[in-house]
């Protein structure tokens, strides 16, 4: 993604993709009758387990409540995930998505200034972790209770993250002595634990608070606001 420092590095195309490929939305069949049915019937199996992830965990909840909950027996269940920890993925796969989504769009909104686009990029995190704080806590929270899918949205960060603090440090924008992998690699860590924090309790600091905090404690904007050149 455009900006380093925020939990979207991940390539929007792999997340999108994946969660179009695995609803079953690509393809020839898609207009089909059995294919719309089949369509509705995941989307239903992925509403039911948001819900019930988001009440009671990860780990309290069987397939087959998630089938009853979306009204489907438990054998259609196993059409469309091979357990619920699969559709755990796929739920957090498709946020992150959605996040990408909503970013893109307030970035656009302040073109022109790179310090505001990545304001306006974590202004749309914290947002997300008002909103999904059940998810934002279940992926990074202490508890550590999504275990490998928290992990695996983390390694899918860090590539896109490296890369453009490699790229910030090239044009001598990244402040002297940063390692680009070891910073990629602490702003994931930072970010993670930040937002699953504030989505614990978001009484604990005021929104603009967080934004602030984490632009100034990222190697290159908070360099910036610090009166070093900006990007």
């Amino acid at each position: 993604m455009p900006l380093p420092g925020t939990l979207t590095s991940v390539s929007v195309a792999e997340a999108s993709v994946k969660g179009a490929s695995a609803r079953g939305e690509l393809g020839a069949g898609r207009s089909t009758a059995p294919s719309r049915s089949r369509e509705e019937t995941r989307r239903r199996l992925l509403d039911a387990g948001t819900e019930l992830f988001a009440a009671e965990g990860l780990h309290a909840v069987s397939s087959a409540r998630i089938a009853r909950r979306a009204g489907v027996a438990s054998g259609t269940f196993y059409l469309h995930f091979e357990d619920k920890r699969q559709l755990f993925r796929q739920i957090a796969f498709d946020a992150l998505a959605a996040l990408r989504a909503r970013q893109d769009a307030a970035a656009r909104r302040a073109a022109g200034d790179p310090v505001a686009e990545f304001r306006a990029r974590i202004h749309e995190l914290v947002a997300v972790a008002e909103e999904q704080g059940p998810l934002m806590r279940l992926l990074f929270g202490r508890g550590h209770e999504a275990g490998e899918v928290g992990e695996e949205l983390i390694d899918a960060l860090l590539p896109g993250l490296e890369e453009r603090l490699r790229q910030r440090a090239a044009a001598g924008e990244l402040r002297s002595g940063v390692h680009p992998a070891v910073a990629a690699q602490a702003l994931a860590a930072m970010t993670t634990r930040v937002v699953a924090w504030y989505a614990d309790d978001p009484s604990r600091c005021r929104r603009e608070e967080l934004v602030d905090t984490l632009l100034g404690m990222h190697p290159v904007f908070g360099a910036a606001r610090s009166g070093a050149p900006s990007p």
